[in-house]
């Protein structure tokens, strides 16, 4: 069984040996998830879009800044480790995106918050009781329910890659391979 965490820290050796690829028992998924990765930052990327329009119709200004921030940090998120880490640093980029979808994983509580509390609000006010509902409302209950569905995404893909970077940490990849898993 191949294990890829360091088996002794010596001082002639700072980091385990990785292989230059990931093992192939677990090659297509670390594919899968990479481009898993690459779409879900797309996703991300067009929901920031989508909450600095309603907040700059809705004018607040401060969140347009915050969401503006947000684009910056996923274009970031995109373009460092496509270029930075590839070919026999495959390791590195599988734990960059593990550690940046598990931090957005915790990110998304305030989201969740904001929309459950603004739609009871809504809702407790009668804004949704009447037939004219305004253009912002119908921008607003799309990006609530983008919102829900990113929250939900970025569990699954956390969820793909932490089960991965597991798998190569204790070397049971082979046998989740006999197994069909």
């Amino acid at each position: 069984m191949m294990r890829l965490a360091p088996k002794s820290r010596d001082k002639s050796s700072e980091e385990p040996d990785f292989p230059p690829a990931p093992p192939p028992a677990l090659q297509g998924r670390y594919l899968a998830l990479s481009r898993a990765y690459m779409y879900w930052c797309a996703g991300m990327l067009l929901w920031t879009i989508l909450c600095v329009r309603y907040f700059y119709i809705t004018f607040q200004h401060w969140n347009v800044d915050i969401g503006l921030g947000l684009g910056v940090l996923l274009v970031a998120m995109i373009v460092l480790p496509a270029f930075l880490f590839g070919g026999a640093t495959w390791h590195k980029r599988l734990a960059w995106m593990t550690i940046l979808l598990c931090l957005f994983a915790v990110m998304w509580a305030y989201p969740l918050v904001v929309v459950v509390l603004g739609t009871a609000v809504r809702i407790t006010g009668g804004t949704y009781r009447h037939h004219g509902v305004e253009p912002k409302e119908i921008l607003r209950l799309v990006v609530c329910v983008l919102t829900v569905c990113m929250t939900l995404w970025t569990d699954l893909v956390t969820a793909r890659a932490v089960k991965l970077v597991r798998q190569l940490y204790t070397g049971d990849y082979e046998a989740s391979i006999k197994r069909g898993i």
